[in-house]
């Protein structure tokens, strides 16, 4: 009789907006919501990290975000990309917002537009 490892069907995909931005600059705000869920907005100092639960993994994540007079708007969370993984990052910085399933390694995928 060996130990017998127990499968978690309903692993939760867990998404992460952090900010990178210059520590003395305005805070940033983030909007985000999907079909099903609406979050609260919030407003992210430098270095700080907002997260959720997916709760429904076939559901797309939009979130928009306002920094001074830029502003963007993104997919969080898209099935077909993000559904087989278990964490998500979204790191915004001046030139922009990058992709990375591991917190080390990112994709540019979108930047800041300017009113």
């Amino acid at each position: 009789i060996g130990n017998t490892i127990e499968v978690n069907d309903d692993q939760v995909t867990q998404v992460h907006v952090m900010n990178a931005l210059p520590k003395e600059s305005a805070p940033l705000e983030i909007r985000c919501n999907s079909a099903d869920a609406n979050l609260d907005a919030k407003q992210l100092k430098s270095g700080y990290d907002y997260s959720w639960r997916v709760e429904e993994e076939t559901a797309t994540y939009f979130c928009e975000a306002f920094w001074g007079n830029k502003f963007a708007s993104w997919h969080a969370f898209e099935p077909p990309r993000d559904a087989n993984q278990k964490r998500v990052f979204w790191l915004i910085k001046e030139n922009g917002f990058f992709l990375g399933y591991d917190n080390s390694s990112w994709v540019e995928k979108s930047t800041w537009e300017t009113e």
